[in-house]
């Protein structure tokens, strides 16, 4: 099939083919992800083309040479080290309002007052567990965190669940689906309700190198669907569900910060909107108290 050739006109009679990958992640992200990059595209041209390969790759030199299979398009999180030595066009603009960095933790029910102890930084007091080839895990452990890696996500919660591990934390946007597939064998485990680390993690659409007309056409889509209000209302009809029943804006936020965003960029400090300021905890400045 026909690719996007960044060379060619999108007035051309013929419609571009986008492809379009999209796996290794969540599937509330994969549907969030796909349908917002149809919407985009159809503001660009109707007659445009998505194909989306949701497949996953197995390893993270795989997932880096994903523009080397011919793809045109993906998303990830901003920083991402897996990226570091390839060659791509970034797309500046968060799309998912800081949902991801909005993390959640999961914990056995009978661990809750010991984790929380420590009231100056509960969760960095405690060990977390979470799957080794996650980017969270050197963002993590930048934060002084005790980092417990585990092959899978499903070992995560294996080793929560029989207390080898204390806790593990999921993006807000997909805490629920997971906890649903992976939690059932576990009914000792339940999802924190007053609590949420934060670290800005936007997520970003990355292009291939050479799409240069794509760049430009998907960043100006990107900036009027927001300015019409278009990627908060689909925002909403992927997650507002989820959101709400998590109520993040009072829950305390402990803060971390996230290495992968240089001093310079403006993704460092920023605050994801979907949460409330008043119990802002900071985890790496000096322990104090509630």
């Amino acid at each position: 099939p026909q690719t996007f050739d960044p060379q060619a006109s999108f007035m051309s009679s013929k419609p571009a083919h986008i492809r379009f990958w999209n796996g290794n992640k969540s599937a509330p992200r994969r549907r969030y992800e796909a349908d917002l990059t149809q919407q985009l595209l159809s503001l660009i041209d109707p007659n445009m083309v998505l194909q989306v390969d949701h497949s996953d790759r197995l390893t993270a030199q795989a997932e880096a040479d994903i523009f080397d299979e011919g793809f045109d398009l993906l998303v990830t999180v901003a920083g991402n080290p897996k990226f570091d030595a390839v060659q791509k066009r970034i797309i500046s603009c968060p799309i998912a309002f800081g949902i991801l960095g909005c993390r959640i933790p999961i914990y056995r029910r009978d661990q809750h007052a010991r984790i929380h102890a420590t009231t100056a930084t509960p969760f960095k007091a405690a060990t977390i567990a979470l799957p080794a080839d996650w980017a969270d895990v050197p963002i993590f452990q930048a934060n002084g965190y005790c980092v417990a890696t585990q092959p899978s996500l499903e070992a995560c919660f294996e080793q929560v669940a029989c207390g080898a591990v204390d806790y593990l934390c999921l993006g807000a946007n997909e805490v629920q689906a997971i906890f649903e597939d992976f939690g059932k064998p576990f009914p000792e485990l339940v999802i924190a309700t007053g609590q949420v680390l934060y670290y800005p993690m936007p997520l970003q659409f990355y292009c291939h190198p050479k799409a240069l007309v794509l760049q430009a056409q998907l960043t100006a889509a990107l900036n009027e669907h927001q300015r019409a209000g278009g990627l908060l209302n689909l925002f909403e009809q992927h997650f507002g569900a989820q959101l709400y029943a998590l109520d993040l804006a009072k829950r305390e936020v402990h803060r971390l910060r996230n290495p992968f965003l240089g001093d310079g960029s403006s993704l460092a400090e920023m605050l994801s909107p979907l949460l409330g300021t008043a119990q802002l905890k900071d985890q790496n400045s000096v322990p104090g108290t509630k």
